[in-house]
């Protein structure tokens, strides 16, 4: 039987000095340190700037320009004694060109309007980059808390052996048992130191592996915090599903895509349409001669382009677009499929690790009792060491099952976080159920 003294010998073998890493910090480390979230910010902002870009295609704009021309020749003539140049043989003029477009068609709102619907997309996906990063981050730190656990089990079984292999030791020298009895525990004790070295290597593994998936040195060292109660769902499936469907960064990214293509779509059928332009011209010669010479000439065009006939490339871009919003559909309604089998995967394997748990707790309570009995049978000579051996190799197996089925749940429980999009399921559902209500 585990006793407190060996839980305390056990846990004083473990790491202790290294700063504590709760699954919180984790994520918030893994959000700043992302290349994926950094590269998806990256792709935000350049759809910012295409904003920007459209939104200066509907203003003024102002260019100037230097213009230096030589002719082969001159013509001049001599009148009255007086040289008369007609045309001089350079001349130097400085232009300064306003151009005002008019979109007498909606042309460059409606590229507006897709630029601003293509940032809010981008938007959309850096935050499904986000969740699914939150989901890597939660698994690696439950596997972290899984192997802790781990090796503190094989901690406590090793101190078991040691302990009864001490005892039989005694028990040799005194002629009460045989020496294969003896051996047997001995074979038992190099078991356990080697499923001990295992468990702390799988610790240490584990500890890099979730250091590499929230991107910071691989050899930082950390102490997980154990997580506290399991965390319920109160909300039915149907409901959930809703939830994930409504939620989900992803559908809301496909949703704007498909906003941002309509818009293209239209963009591309006015390329056929009509457009005017508005331009005041300043023409300044520096150096102005001739018969009448003008130092400064303004004007003022407005432009009308009417295109007749492309050939079919409006129709034809206007195609390519619709195909692109068909496939961005069906993707949508893909995701939603999917959605419902993850949350509904999700579910059943909490339900599932929540039945194993408490399969493990009942076993764990029989071995702890036949460990017990085996021990009072040894010392009153009916038993033998392979009843205890077998005993103590039970009560580990349940205890291990204990552990997995514990951070089983746990993970089901994150991967449920993922699938509906929401940190907090049950508040992301009561807002989501106001919203419905007010629409209503």
């Amino acid at each position: 039987m585990i006793t407190v003294k060996a839980i305390s010998i056990a846990l004083s073998m473990l790491p202790g000095n290294a700063d504590v890493l709760t699954m919180d910090q984790a994520v918030t480390v893994a959000l700043q340190n992302s290349y994926n979230v950094k590269s998806a910010q990256e792709t935000v902002s350049q759809n910012e700037q295409k904003v920007r870009e459209a939104k200066g295609n509907l203003g003024p704009k102002v260019t100037t320009y230097y213009q230096y021309l030589r002719y082969g020749h001159g013509s001049s003539a001599v009148l009255g004694g007086q040289t008369i140049t007609f045309t001089p043989i350079d001349t130097n003029t400085w232009y300064t060109q306003l151009t005002m477009p008019i979109d007498i068609v909606g042309i460059w709102k409606t590229n507006l309007k897709a630029a601003k619907a293509g940032v809010q997309a981008s938007r959309d996906t850096k935050q499904a980059t986000e969740n699914d990063l939150k989901q890597s981050t939660r698994r690696a730190y439950l596997n972290v808390l899984r192997a802790k656990g781990l090796v503190l089990i094989a901690l406590q079984s090793r101190v078991n052996i040691i302990a009864r292999v001490d005892q039989a030791d005694k028990q040799f020298k005194a002629g009460a048992i045989a020496l294969i009895d003896l051996k047997r525990l001995q074979a038992q004790k190099s078991s356990a130191d080697s499923d001990v070295l295992n468990a702390e290597n799988n610790f240490e593994v584990s500890k890099q592996l979730l250091n590499l998936t929230i991107n910071r040195p691989i050899d930082a060292d950390f102490d997980p915090q154990d997580m506290s109660g399991l965390p319920g769902v109160q909300s039915s499936t149907n409901s959930l599903v809703v939830l994930g469907q409504v939620h989900r960064p992803e559908a809301h990214s496909l949703q704007n895509t498909v906003v941002a293509l309509n818009a293209a779509k239209i963009y591309a059928g006015q390329s056929g349409a009509p457009s005017l332009n508005m331009t005041l011209q300043n023409n300044q010669t520096l150096d102005p001669v001739g018969l009448n010479p003008q130092r400064e000439v303004n004007t003022a065009m407005i432009l009308l382009s009417v295109p007749l006939f492309d050939s079919g490339v409006a129709r034809a871009k206007m195609a390519q677009t619709q195909a692109t919003i068909n496939q961005t559909k069906n993707n949508l309604d893909l995701l939603k499929l999917s959605i419902s089998q993850e949350v509904r995967s999700s579910l059943s394997n909490m339900a599932n690790a929540l039945s194993r748990q408490t399969a493990a707790n009942e076993q764990s309570e029989l071995a702890k009792e036949v460990v017990r009995i085996s021990r009072i049978r040894r010392d009153a000579g009916e038993g033998t060491v392979l009843e205890i051996i077998d005993a103590e190799t039970q009560w580990a197996n349940a205890q291990n099952n204990l552990i997995n089925s514990m951070y089983d749940y746990y993970g089901a429980y994150a991967d449920l976080q993922r699938a509906v999009g929401a940190d907090n399921i049950e508040e992301a559902m009561r807002q989501l159920e106001t919203e419905m209500k007010g629409k209503k």
